[in-house]
């Protein structure tokens, strides 16, 4: 009787701690937000009606962060054509943009909800060196990209990991 009474109390023990085993859990939420990363380029562009050789274009593009996050931004600017290019001085290109390897412009700051870049550069200059009847029509073309600036310490660290 002993046995069977022990032997009841001991199968009673193993199968409360199998139960309690099999019924513990833990439960963790984690909730993710989605967010979108959404900018815009904004410029002061005011074109002469005759270009001609020495003429400064006013042209001043800049970024704004429409997002609801801090942004890393990078922009290319190309002209249309190499004529186009060949007739006019470098572009001088602001000292808060860093050129990068790639061909970019990175902004050395990070970009908050709401804020606008430096202006990317500030005029074209058409060469006096060119003569009026070789001028060729142009376009000068401002792209822009931006990241997320969470998790990255640079805007080339970021644009790395894309």
């Amino acid at each position: 009787m002993l046995f069977v009474l022990a032997f009841c109390l001991l199968a009673g023990a193993a199968g409360s701690m199998v139960y309690a085993y099999l019924i513990d859990r833990q439960e963790t939420v984690n909730r993710i937000k989605i967010v979108e990363n959404k900018t815009h380029i904004e410029e002061e562009f005011d074109p002469p009606a005759d270009p001609g050789p020495g003429s400064v274009i006013k042209k001043k593009p800049c970024i704004v962060n429409d997002s609801v996050i801090p942004v890393y931004v990078r922009v290319r600017v190309v002209f249309s054509n190499l004529d186009a290019q060949a007739q006019c001085e470098p572009i001088k290109i602001k000292d808060s943009w860093k050129t990068g390897e790639d061909g970019y412009y990175y902004y050395q700051k990070q970009l908050q909800p709401g804020q606008r870049t430096d202006t990317v550069f500030d005029n074209i200059v058409i060469k006096n060196t060119v003569k009026k009847e070789d001028l060729v029509p142009f376009d000068i073309l401002v792209y822009e990209e931006s990241v997320q600036s969470e998790g990255f310490s640079s805007p080339e660290e970021a644009f790395a990991r894309l």
